[in-house]
């Protein structure tokens, strides 16, 4: 069956990468660090022969996390990540339903059946992928929404057990099966945006070579063409450097390492400012955080004065109920 699934991921393989293209700028801006396959775990899992395998490289960094998390992540951390999945699935489903309706606007467009096919053809298919979206998200509620138990959830997201021989003991392996189903809506939302920006440049550019007469004045087709242009590509280049830029400090400092041995240090030492770096080296600073004597002599003598105030209390109570007890007892006297 792995076979099969591979055979769909290269197929698919063209269709992904162009949906990215948007995102290009992202990727040359990070150094395709988000696209590396030649790692320990990616060689391990699929062979030295992953680096020939490019259409294995999108799924490799995600798989190695799915597997980290259900093997490692506590059943809050799992939970926490099933509810951001399914989130995130719900808000694709919100976009597919735009971007159809915005696709079916855009088959209405005046002179589109002068203008190159392509800019129809584009049009009808982000309408289709689009509405592929939203019904491959609910299939994704429906499916993996009902997996509620942490178990289920490891069991879902899993595809058999492994022995892990560096640790001498068997984990679960992640499922590729699985981590496609989640990916679908993404991907395909993805495409259909990327082939409605396509369209509608298509179809400007065309009117302007044609000649169509869709504006006033003598240059109006080119003058919307450059206003279609501008604003795709800044805001394409501008975002997607930003998000290369953080790709490059994320790998630099390792950040998502040190968030996890915080949050290993909150678990064992009750605070996570315990702990400080220092030019990338954690140090502790365990017994500098800790309060100093007179503090403490303060915090003594509250808490002396409270356990007086208790036993106090206590006795009051006692003299109470030896009083209720003699008043039971001139009772039966009297009877």
């Amino acid at each position: 069956m792995l076979n099969m699934v591979e055979l769909f991921s290269l197929l698919g393989f063209p269709a992904r990468v162009g949906g990215r293209a948007l995102l290009a700028s992202r990727y040359i801006s990070s150094g395709f660090t988000t696209v590396r396959v030649t790692s320990e775990y990616a060689e391990q899992r699929f062979g030295r022969s992953v680096r020939w395998r490019p259409w294995l490289m999108i799924d490799v960094q995600e798989l190695e996390e799915i597997e980290e998390l259900i093997n490692k992540g506590s059943d809050a951390q799992l939970e926490s990540w099933r509810v951001s999945q399914l989130s995130v699935c719900g808000m694709i489903a919100i976009i597919g339903a735009l971007v159809a309706q915005a696709g079916l606007t855009a088959l209405q467009l005046p002179s589109l059946e002068d203008v190159h096919y392509i800019a129809r053809g584009a049009f009808i298919m982000s309408i289709i992928l689009s509405l592929m979206a939203v019904f491959f998200s609910g299939l994704q509620q429906s499916s993996f929404g009902r997996a509620s138990d942490p178990r289920e959830q490891r069991l879902w997201l899993s595809s058999s057990v492994r022995w892990n021989e560096a640790k001498m003991k068997a984990e679960l392996r992640s499922s590729i099966v699985a981590h496609m189903i989640l990916q679908a809506p993404f991907e395909i939302v993805v495409m259909s945006i990327t082939l409605f920006v396509v369209g509608f440049g298509v179809y400007l550019g065309s009117s302007w070579k044609a000649g169509l007469k869709l504006n006033e004045g003598d240059q109006g087709n080119r003058a919307v063409l450059i206003a279609y242009i501008i604003p795709t590509a800044f805001t394409l280049l501008m975002y997607g450097h930003m998000m290369g830029l953080k790709d490059r400090e994320l790998r630099k400092t390792g950040e998502v390492d040190i968030v996890q041995e915080m949050s290993a240090d909150l678990k064992l030492e009750g605070s996570p400012a315990n702990f400080v770096y220092v030019g990338g080296q954690r140090e502790s600073k365990r017994f500098d955080s800790m309060p100093n004597t007179e503090d403490m002599n303060v915090r003594f003598d509250g808490l002396r004065m409270a356990l007086k105030e208790a036993a106090e209390a206590h006795r009051r109570s006692a003299k109470a109920d030896e009083e209720v007890a003699r008043q039971y007892e001139r009772l039966l006297e009297v009877r």
